[in-house]
């Protein structure tokens, strides 16, 4: 009887688990929008039909005349449509005098090679004080082509790596980078855009050119702790008991007799100046920013601390093959990494819930015929 009971048990335990673990997983999809707040952020871009652009891993210098830096631009659609695009980057110093010879882009979209970035006619007001580097070709007109045009599909991203260097000569000091895209929309059923496309950015990152050689500005100001022989010329400290030396050696500070709380030693001099640590991605690229503190010693980028003006180029022809080309393209791509795995664990939950769901119905029929053979 014991026995029974305790095989019943274990089939009933490893059924309830098998039905956790399948309740999990779907648990894990609907994680996968995130919490209420983002759920609501979600809704918000899907209404406005845009795909959120990020910089990621910008250094905080460049060294004019040095070698090319890498750094990743990720379109992410977070809609509930498919889009084509063509992306884009914007480069400005704060002096608005970077201009195209001063610098060399180049990226490599997933699964591709290094190609040569452009520079694109911006007709922005900024034409003249910015450098427009798009991540394509352009036609004898100098326009973009419908062949560049990708494709990223509902849910999906598209990680871009890029690596800009700048030429010996180029204006130094603070500059910065702005993700741009021309994107449109597709139709849920045609697969072919529902209007004309449009350019959005969604902030900037910003950095330091600097002279080959030159040293990183230091960032710990504090004043040195006073020599024992200054303090010595003052009164000695009620707290110490023996020589005038000894009360050299227990204050460093000049007027111990100032300090109210009795803790002498402990002086705001002696800590270095701390520097924030900014963001990555940096605030909207339309509006200025508060100024950023003096240049860091590190390598680590912030916001750009200017404004820069969204770019305006001549759209390219949204024609029928083009699309269904990128289309296609980012479909396969899906499909590619939906047989790999994709980087995603709920094929691997799905086959151990399985095997438990397995398991447990197997436990139950054992037990079922044991019964029927003991009635018998």
């Amino acid at each position: 009887m014991s026995i029974r009971r305790s095989l019943a048990l274990a089939g009933a335990a490893a059924l309830a688990s098998s039905l956790v673990l399948a309740g999990a997983q779907g648990a894990m999809a609907v994680g996968a929008t995130g919490t209420p707040s983002a759920v609501a952020s979600q809704a918000d871009k899907a209404s406005r039909a845009s795909l959120d652009l990020s910089l990621n891993g910008v250094p905080g210098t460049f060294i004019a005349g040095g070698d090319a830096r890498e750094f990743t631009f990720k379109i992410d659609n977070r809609t509930k449509h498919d889009f084509v695009f063509i992306p884009l980057l914007k480069f400005k110093n704060k002096a608005g005098s970077l201009q195209a010879k001063d610098l060399k882009v180049q990226y490599r979209l997933p699964g591709g090679e290094w190609q040569t970035a452009v520079v694109a006619p911006d007709q922005s007001g900024e034409k003249n004080s910015s450098v427009l580097m798009m991540l394509g070709t352009l036609d004898s007109a100098g326009n973009p082509v419908a062949d560049d045009l990708l494709g990223v599909n509902r849910g999906k991203n598209v990680p871009i790596k890029v690596r800009a260097s700048f030429n010996d000569g180029s204006p130094l000091g603070r500059a910065g980078v702005v993700p741009v895209v021309f994107a449109a929309q597709l139709d849920d059923s045609t697969h072919q855009p529902v209007d004309n496309g449009h350019l959005s950015c969604d902030g900037g990152v910003g950095f330091t050119i600097k002279a080959p050689g030159g040293k990183p500005t230091p960032t710990h100001t504090g004043k040195p702790s006073p020599t024992p022989t200054q303090s010595q010329t003052g009164k000695p400290s009620p707290t110490a008991s023996g020589s005038p030396s000894a009360t050299a050696t227990v204050t460093p500070t000049e007027k111990p007799t100032e300090t109210p709380t009795g803790k002498p030693t402990d002086t705001p001099t002696e800590k270095p100046t701390e520097k924030p640590t900014t963001p990555a991605t940096g605030e909207p690229s339309g509006s200025a920013t508060a100024p950023a503190p003096v240049e860091s010693s590190g390598d680590t980028s912030g916001p750009i601390d200017f404004p820069v003006e969204p770019p305006v180029i001549t759209p390219p022809p949204l024609t029928p093959a083009a699309v269904d080309k990128a289309k296609a393209a980012a479909d396969g791509s899906d499909k590619a990494l939906a047989q790999t795995g994709g980087g995603s664990n709920t094929t691997a939950i799905a086959a151990t819930g399985g095997a438990v769901l397995v398991a447990g119905v197997g436990t139950l029929v054992v037990l079922r015929r044991r019964k029927s053979a003991q009635q018998g």
